[in-house]
């Protein structure tokens, strides 16, 4: 079995430190093969923030992959956040943010967060279509069973979420997903756990969506995500961090063929 750990959404700035320890202490125990950090490190760019990130995440010892949040680009540092917006994220995860291996298990990561975009929301998400092809040949290149994309926004709008997205090209970019032979896409920034099978024309795949770390909840505890895949099945649960106790709730399990599996 594999065991994945899928965090996001931990806002140091404005963490909550009960929910970090106890994600900590949980996932130690539990010793996934492979932790996925799904953007939003921090709340707002800050250097400080990133070191504080940059440490917690030290005390890991499995591989990582890590990518960019809208958060991760300095809020109040307009020069930068248009000329270079991920040179702080550089810095503590360069190494951590492009793809990680475990045996039989292969992440690629794809940045849609933005500096700065001509939107009145800079926080949606935006995909560069030629990225997505690159993670897609990059995920195709490697031997694995089990191949997944990180980034930070939903493609899509999820069911029930309180906030609705609009990543721009997101449905051409669940197109391209759908018809690749990536089999999960994992996310983070609307701070609620879920888990949508994406039908489309031309194939499906998985969308898995993480929680918050933080107090910047709506309508959710603090939350993170486990994934266990064995034997061609995947088995995704919610871990809550509600009144200093880690709950585990299972939100779905599929096979292969992304039938519901019993």
């Amino acid at each position: 079995m594999t065991l994945i750990a899928q965090l996001s959404d931990i806002h140091f700035g404005s963490e909550d430190a009960d929910a970090i320890a106890r994600c900590e202490a949980h996932i130690k125990e539990a010793a996934p093969d492979l932790l996925v950090i799904c953007g939003d490190l921090t709340q707002r760019g800050r250097r400080q923030e990133f070191d504080a990130a940059a440490e917690w995440l030290s005390g890991f010892d499995m591989p990582k992959l890590i990518v960019p949040g809208n958060h991760d680009t300095p809020m109040f540092g307009l020069a930068s956040r248009a000329l270079d917006p991920f040179a702080r994220f550089d810095r503590h995860f360069a190494e951590y943010k492009d793809e990680a291996r475990v045996d039989g298990v292969i992440a690629v990561g794809l940045n849609t967060a933005r500096g700065w975009q001509v939107r009145r929301n800079w926080a949606e998400g935006s995909v560069d279509l030629d990225d997505l092809d690159e993670a897609i040949v990059r995920a195709g290149e490697q031997k694995a069973d089990v191949k997944l994309l990180a980034c930070h926004h939903p493609f899509r709008s999820l069911p029930h979420a309180p906030l609705r997205v609009r990543t721009r090209r997101g449905r051409r970019a669940c197109d391209k997903v759908a018809a690749s032979h990536i089999q999960m896409l994992l996310t983070g920034h609307v701070h609620t756990p879920s888990v949508v099978l994406r039908q489309r024309a031309n194939g499906a795949y998985l969308a898995v969506s993480s929680g918050t770390l933080s107090t910047r909840l709506r309508a959710e505890p603090p939350s993170f995500n486990m994934i266990r895949i064995e034997k061609g099945k995947f088995d995704i649960s919610r871990c809550d961090l509600i009144d200093g106790q880690v709950t585990e709730t299972g939100m779905g399990r599929f096979d292969a063929n992304f039938e519901h599996s019993d």
